[in-house]
């Protein structure tokens, strides 16, 4: 093979988690969704190193917990966030149920791809590749990845591959095990990003039939309803065509482990469809196996049968050969890193023309399609073989620590059966009966559901308990409880209130089988909606001076809280520039409570239009208006020598009616902003609000009798709350 390996210098996958620099004046916008595919997964690694990345935290955890904590919480109401897992690798380590972890069950295989959208509001990223989100995949591992980008401009990737991989996790979603509030959310994420890229009219569709370089999908999956089964290779060949490679390269990690020897190695057999030259070489790229003092042969952890196939398949031509990957290769790395990538090359020097397909497909029956299937996803490269962009060809960026002609022949290399099925066969164990169909928990109320799908078989006996807390930890449901009734499809257990704040995120379900054997599997919890979740402990018990200190403050609720942290002792200090301490007089506290609504207001406009981002500002933010008016209107005895305490009726009411006539105002600037569906939602989202914060003004009314001209002017913002009211900003003074 008459080339040289160039390392790729590629920045580490972690780093595509940010935007990229901002091309235009405005920036790239706000982060609102994040959507994950992944076969293996680490909670842990996830919310402490990823998702602070995407949602641009600037807190650590590790070196100020409660602060990023808090700032963590309040940025995911603010977002979408999902990750799809296979069902058999779910994590209950995760921490908040702020976040969607959604179990996929592919029937007959494994959810194993590794897609991850990420959603500015100017910029959308799709990151596909060979790691599973996992801090030994991104830190240690050798993986293999492309991101593409996708914005209103000529110059993005055209938008037909985003609506193909939007699909294609829809189609995923059909097999999910999980609540239909999750699923649905989820769901809705998906359509939302499709109504976004509609609007697009800059951006190209899809590729020219000349263009080059070019990227398509190649996916493997079972049939489904409506759709068809999918096979990596089957598509890899189709993109291909009818031009004649004169070298084929095959990087994985995996091969079948005991492939027929009568037939061979049935996925070499389909790779045989691909058009070959004459001098046509084979280059298998695969991890090798570590020496010992005994014997000092390059060894790989492949099937002989899968030798033979290989050897046979370039016999005649320009021969098959093995470019082995120790852990460490000398000289090139400073550290073990197991080889993970995934890729076929196909190239032909003399039309000039190369094609890379990578993703998470290994060279395995299920990860190619070849007669089982798994949920696969890979991205195919198209290019001029001799182009070089950003100094490197096509095949460079297999960013292999080897040059090809380090490679052996395949006679030269002892082939060894591996012990361990390859990575990408189900689970040996059952997989959890989908008799347990999903759990939902709301922290509110303390309710722990259980859905039970009464169309699929029931296991004679079963049990139920809290998971991550050990074996001791307390069963909620048996087959035997008297709730188990047989018609019963939705059981449920109150936790007592000292739990209600707990993140439940799984259930253990124990079950006795056909063979009368026990057996065990993680059952994923979520929440049926936002308002079955508390806020951080720290919001908890808020009073109306914590509430304008903040906004008043002009820091993020995380900075005031950090800050507080470290000046308890000094909250209630006066200004020793000021002789007499103002903080009772009437006025005094008026044009504070203005200087917090602005603060208010600032926070509200600077959120991205979205109608679930709005909606928490307006509804839940323990700094929005509702939070704020609700502290308010509450009795005086409730609040000793609190700030509102030296309020009376009509100076609450007063105040009252200024959030109103706010958020009246904030209702025309947001609305202003855009268009359609979610013009209407966000339309919908104040109308509640304000009728929120007129009954909280008329529950203070009842209480004490307003003086005339507080009256006359209470009915004129309620009139202007009337979207047909008139001009709010008149009323406001403003230009």
């Amino acid at each position: 093979m008459a080339k040289k390996v160039k390392t790729s210098e590629q920045s580490p996958l972690s780093y595509y988690w940010t935007p990229p620099a901002a091309a235009t004046d405005g920036g790239w916008g706000e982060p609102w969704a994040c959507l994950a595919t992944t076969f293996e997964f680490d909670a842990d690694f996830f919310e402490t190193e990823l998702l602070p990345r995407f949602l641009g935290l600037k807190f650590d955890q590790t070196e100020n917990e409660s602060s990023f904590l808090v700032e963590r919480e309040q940025a995911l109401d603010l977002a979408r966030v999902a990750v799809l897992v296979d069902h058999s690798r779910f994590d209950s380590s995760q921490t908040t149920l702020r976040w969607d972890q959604i179990p996929i069950h592919i029937p007959g295989g494994i959810q194993h791809a590794k897609i991850t959208i990420l959603a500015w509001d100017k910029l959308i990223r799709v990151i596909i590749g060979s790691a599973n989100v996992k801090r030994i995949a991104y830190r240690r591992n050798r993986e293999i990845f492309a991101a593409l980008d996708f914005w209103n401009s000529p110059d993005s990737t055209p938008l037909r591959i985003l609506r193909d991989i939007l699909d294609l996790v829809t189609l995923m979603l059909s097999w999910s095990r999980s609540s239909v509030a999750s699923v649905e959310r989820t769901q809705e994420t998906v359509e939302v990003l499709r109504r976004a890229i509609a609007g697009w009219d800059t951006a190209p569709a899809d590729f020219t039939s000349r263009e080059r370089p070019r990227v398509a999908l190649a996916v493997t999956h079972p049939r489904a309803t409506g759709r068809r089964a999918r096979s990596t290779l089957d598509e890899v060949i189709g993109l291909w065509g009818n031009r004649r490679a004169s070298s084929i390269v095959v990087v994985s990690p995996f091969t079948a482990r005991e492939p027929d020897p009568e037939i061979g190695d049935a996925v070499v057999n389909k790779l045989a469809e691909v058009p070959m030259t004459r001098e046509c070489e084979g280059w298998l790229v695969g991890p090798e196996l570590p020496k010992t003092p005994e014997d000092q042969r390059t060894r790989l952890p492949f099937p002989e049968v899968f030798k033979e196939s290989w050897k046979e398949l370039f016999h005649g031509r320009g021969g098959a050969y093995v470019l082995p990957l120790s852990l460490c290769v000398e000289g090139k790395e400073d550290r073990n890193r197991t080889l993970h990538s995934k890729s076929i090359v196909l190239e032909n020097e003399n039309d000039d023309v190369a094609m890379m397909m990578m993703g998470s497909s290994n060279f395995t029956l299920r990860g190619m399609g070849i007669g089982f299937s798994n949920f696969e996803a890979n991205l195919v490269f198209e290019d001029v073989s001799s182009a070089k962009r950003g100094g490197m060809r096509l095949i460079d960026r297999l960013g292999l620590p080897r040059e090809w002609q380090d490679g052996l022949p395949v006679d030269e290399v002892v082939w060894l059966t591996p012990e361990e099925p390859p990575e990408d066969e189900p689970a040996s164990r059952p997989a959890l009966p989908a008799f347990f169909a999903w759990a939902t928990y709301s922290q509110v109320t303390g309710e722990l559901k259980l859905g039970l799908d009464r169309t699929d078989e029931q296991p004679k006996i079963w049990s139920v308990r809290l998971g991550g807390t050990g074996a001791d930890a307390p069963t909620l449901f048996t087959s035997h409880s008297e709730h188990a009734v047989p018609s019963s499809k939705i059981l449920i257990h109150v936790l007592s209130e000292a739990m209600h704040a707990v993140n439940i995120v799984a259930l253990v379900v124990q079950w006795e089988d056909r063979d009368g054997e026990s057996q065990q599997a993680k059952l994923g919890v979520s929440v049926e909606g936002e308002k079955h979740l508390l806020p951080p402990e720290q919001f908890l018990k808020l009073d109306p001076d914590a509430i304008i200190e903040c906004l008043i403050s002009g820091k993020t609720p995380s900075q005031w809280f950090d800050q507080k942290k470290g000046a308890i002792t000094s909250a209630e200090r006066t200004d020793t520039a000021i002789e007499m301490d103002t903080s009772s007089f009437l006025l005094y506290r008026v044009r504070r409570f203005g200087r917090a609504l602005t603060g208010m207001s600032q926070r509200i406009m600077d959120t991205i239009p979205r109608p679930d981002a709005i909606r928490y500002r307006l509804l839940r933010d323990p700094f929005g208006p509702i939070s704020l008016a609700q502290s308010i209107s509450r009795l005086s005895e409730d609040e000793p020598g609190g700030w509102c305490a030296q309020f009376e009726g009509e100076h609450r009411v007063f105040l009252l009616t200024e959030i109103l006539l706010t958020t009246v105002y904030l209702r025309s600037r947001i609305a202003s902003k855009v268009k359609g569906k979610e013009r209407e939602s966000i339309e919908g989202v104040f109308g509640v609000t304000i009728q929120q914060l007129r009954e909280f003004a008329e529950s203070v009314i009842t209480e004490v009798p307003l003086p005339k001209n507080l009256r006359d002017y209470l009915t004129r913002v309620q009139s202007l709350a009337d979207p047909a009211g008139g001009d709010v900003t008149e009323a406001l003074n403003v230009d």
